[in-house]
């Protein structure tokens, strides 16, 4: 892909026309830099962000596209594409999608539609970076199931930011990040697909550290937060599962021999009446036997008085009480035989009632006996309902309490279990990687010996490298420059690493076919590898279907010992960037 121009519906827009090889869009700097500040706001930056805008850059609220002065007006970019010329424009009031000014008409394979107001052709945003992807990247044109219509799989707007380097997303601060924020992941994914390893496995990767980050926050949870007290160790939870699953068992078993008596109180009631009933009787029995005894020794005493008795009696009473007239004495003692008689007579039917009155209370509390007996027997077997309710609530409760802690320990069983398993996978990876390095061994040969030309060609008291390792973190790419890492050896770190990928892209037919470097790239820079990083851009572009775009201000590239051969005016474009006068900066006006 060469891109030819770009361009504006707004009147004060400065035409950018691009061409083959190296191109430097020089601007002219007059303003001095204040505190903090160390470039010119000419446009230059803004170039790269046009470039991404028209490439299907997500265009949000803070985009400059979105802004008052510019989300009323078209940005256009033309460019060849497989020998055909391709222009297409975009706006900031309908991001959504892409107009198609030339080419692509008889694209049977897009999802390409009429504007129904203008008649234009339009085709959406994501169709339209799913046909950059398949066109400079080879990836599936239409995503829908395939392999790359997931979640972390190599994407058009990452692998293209590579050669496309954004300084609003931080994309110049390590080489194999082309945002500040990009994840490992991605980078990993998508480095590894540029260079022709398998993207497959740092995407397992992915899914190892998904899981470890899971299994890290619910550690963490264990360890004392929210779950503190929820899922344990398998250690301490395991008698615990073991004492509580016993416990459960053992009253349902119980639960289970368990009979309901519904009358139950009733007969508890009775069974106490017939106690105390006895209790009373056995009372009483003790008072009837001690009147039977006594009436028993009366009556054993009660006998007629001897004659003789009787006698002495009369006689004395005829002494003592001399003119009293006294019955005969065979009538007294028929009197008193008579009176002995009845009051025996009473004193045993005294007994006999009494006697009587024994036996039917030994009677009665035999009944009694038996029927309290009965009552506890069927007590002893059977259970009140509220007892049987009382069991039921009682074993879920113990259920309940076994569940939990076997679902705990189940969990803190996955939770040690997946921790030795993600070890296992990691070092599963880690071999298929190692294995993977070896069988594509070539290429990464290839790209190692480019980085170090490239290294080599722009200092010559340095040596350095291009270092691919299979970690078990994933591949790890690292370039390395000699000597002292700052802003200088750091930013030139990025350019081999860009420069190395574009080469070796270029040379297998692949990529897009240009790389754009905004000047943020060589700020603190020795003007030497600037020159030789220029002279580097416009050898391995010169007379090929490749473009090295290059901004710049135009007091540092008019320094730089660029070699006599080199004809600044083949790569110097004829738009000119001014910080002088408002209108002297890539959009004209200041905003």
């Amino acid at each position: 892909m060469i891109i030819k121009s770009i361009d504006s519906s707004l009147s004060t827009f400065k035409r950018v026309q691009f061409h083959a090889g190296l191109n430097v869009l020089l601007s002219d700097k007059h303003v001095e830099a204040t505190e903090g500040q160390t470039r010119n706001s000419a446009g230059k930056t803004s170039l790269v962000e046009i470039l991404h805008f028209l490439m299907g850059a997500d265009c949000g609220k803070d985009s400059i596209f979105r802004s008052k002065a510019l989300n009323e007006h078209f940005f256009q970019m033309c460019f060849s594409l497989n020998q055909e010329e391709i222009c297409v424009e975009r706006t900031g009031l309908q991001p959504s999608g892409v107009y198609i000014v030339q080419g692509l008409e008889d694209r049977e394979d897009l999802p390409i539609k009429v504007e129904k107001e203008s008649e234009r052709l339009f085709i959406s945003n994501e169709n339209w970076k799913a046909f950059l992807g398949h066109s400079l990247f080879s990836l599936p044109l239409d995503l829908a199931g395939t392999e790359f219509d997931q979640p972390y799989t190599p994407a058009f707007r990452s692998l293209i930011s590579y050669f496309l380097r954004r300084q609003n997303a931080g994309g110049f601060i390590s080489p194999e990040r082309q945002a500040e924020k990009q994840q490992r992941w991605d980078w990993q994914e998508n480095i590894s697909y540029l260079l022709g390893l398998d993207w497959r496995i740092p995407f397992e990767f992915q899914k190892v550290r998904t899981r470890e980050s899971v299994l890290e926050e619910l550690k963490k949870a264990a360890k004392g937060g929210a779950l503190g007290e929820v899922i344990g160790t398998v250690a301490e939870l395991r008698p615990k599962v073991t004492v509580a699953e016993r416990n459960a068992k053992q009253r349902r078993a119980q639960l289970e021999n368990f009979r309901i008596l519904e009358s139950y109180n009733e007969l508890s009631s009775r069974a106490a009446r017939a106690k105390a009933a006895l209790q009373a009787i056995s009372r009483e029995n003790v008072s009837l036997n001690e009147t039977l005894n006594h009436l028993q020794a009366v009556q054993s005493s009660e006998t007629p008085p001897e004659v003789s008795l009787l006698e002495q009696m009369y006689a004395s009473v005829g002494i003592e009480l001399p003119g009293v007239t006294l019955k005969r004495l065979q009538d007294v003692q028929a009197f008193y035989t008579s009176v002995v008689r009845n009051r025996s007579l009473h004193l045993q039917k005294e007994i006999n009632d009494t006697k009587k009155r024994l036996e039917d209370n030994e009677a009665r509390a035999s009944t009694l006996d038996a029927e309290r007996q009965n009552a506890l027997k069927t007590l002893e077997s059977h259970g009140a309902l509220e007892d049987f309710l009382l069991l039921q609530r009682e074993l879920a409760t113990l259920e309940a309490e076994a569940a939990s802690l076997r679902e705990r320990y189940k969990a803190a069983e996955v939770l040690e279990g997946e921790s030795t398993q993600l070890h296992i996978d990691r070092g599963n990876l880690q071999r298929r990687l190692q294995q993977d390095f070896k069988e594509r061994e070539g290429r990464l040969d290839r790209v190692t010996l480019i980085a170090d030309d490239i290294i080599k060609f722009l200092y010559d008291d340095r040596t350095g490298g291009f270092r691919i390792s299979p970690t078990d973190k994933g591949p790890d790419f690292k370039l390395s420059i000699e000597g002292d890492q700052g802003g200088g050896i750091a930013s030139m770190k990025i350019f081999c690493f860009d420069f190395a990928l574009f080469t070796f892209l270029s040379e297998e037919n692949r990529g897009p076919g240009f790389l754009v470097h905004d000047s943020h790239l060589f700020d603190g820079v020795d003007e030497r590898q600037i020159a030789r990083a220029l002279i580097l851009g416009h050898e391995s572009t010169a007379e090929k279907a490749l473009q090295y775009i290059v901004t710049m201000n135009s007091d540092i590239f008019d320094r730089l010992p660029l070699s006599k051969g080199f004809k600044k005016e083949d790569v110097v474009l004829a738009t000119r960037l001014s910080d002088k006068t408002e209108s002297g900066g890539l959009f004209g006006i200041r905003f």
